[in-house]
């Protein structure tokens, strides 16, 4: 049986993390504290507000417990004064937009795993619960990094991150479990970040890839 204290500390972290990141994602973007604050929270509740929709969950875990909301709004806070006197370095958020969606991964197919849901259910929300939060981010009109096409993994972290979880839940200690997955999925992601892991692209047969810094346009 998986400690609920571990789940509820794993999914606040989370919270603030996603948080943090949508307000930096607001930088340069001439946004007031209002729209930093509301980006941090559509960053951080709404993957799993998503999921939660999809599986018909109610209420809402952020309506049913305000914590979830306040944690938001305060990271967010936080974030928008803190970086007006603080410089960061852009890998900053991208360490902590990959623990986050780390995090999320892993809490999103302990929750459909839970309820009853088949693996490939549970795989498909622990996507959403990770990757939604990021890829609202293009409110910033930023192109999210589930979307760039630069050769990073992120989504397919979480993927392997959740299969993992999926796979042996059930056969092993759950805490244990839940650390083992986002810890994975957290270190492919930094094998992406640091180490150039990547997947294959596709290319045909006599066809080369045009080079990423290369952009088409339209004639």
């Amino acid at each position: 049986m998986i400690d609920a204290g571990l789940i509820y500390l794993f999914d606040m972290i989370g919270v603030a993390v996603f948080a943090i990141t949508g307000a930096l994602a607001a930088q340069g973007k001439k946004l007031d504290i209002l729209g930093v604050v509301v980006l941090g929270i559509v960053t951080a509740l709404g993957g799993g507000t998503i999921r939660d929709i999809t599986l018909d969950v109610h209420p809402l875990i952020w309506i049913a417990d305000t914590t979830y909301l306040w944690t938001a709004i305060v990271s967010a806070v936080a974030a928008f004064f803190v970086c007006r006197y603080l410089a960061y370095p852009r890998r900053l958020m991208l360490l902590l937009d990959a623990l986050g969606m780390s995090l999320f991964a892993v809490l999103g197919a302990q929750k459909a795993t839970a309820l009853g849901m088949p693996p490939l259910i549970a795989v498909i929300m622990a996507m959403l619960t990770g990757c939604v939060g990021g890829m609202i981010r293009v409110l910033t009109r930023q192109i999210p990094l589930v979307l760039q096409r630069n050769g990073e993994l992120y989504a397919t972290c979480a993927l392997v991150g959740a299969i993992i979880y999926v796979m042996f839940s059930g056969y092993i200690n759950e805490s244990l479990l839940m650390l083992v997955s986002i810890s994975v999925a957290f270190a492919i992601r930094l094998a992406s970040l640091y180490a150039g892991l990547e997947l294959p692209e596709f290319v045909m047969k006599g066809h080369r890839l045009e080079p990423r810094d290369v952009e088409r346009r339209d004639p």
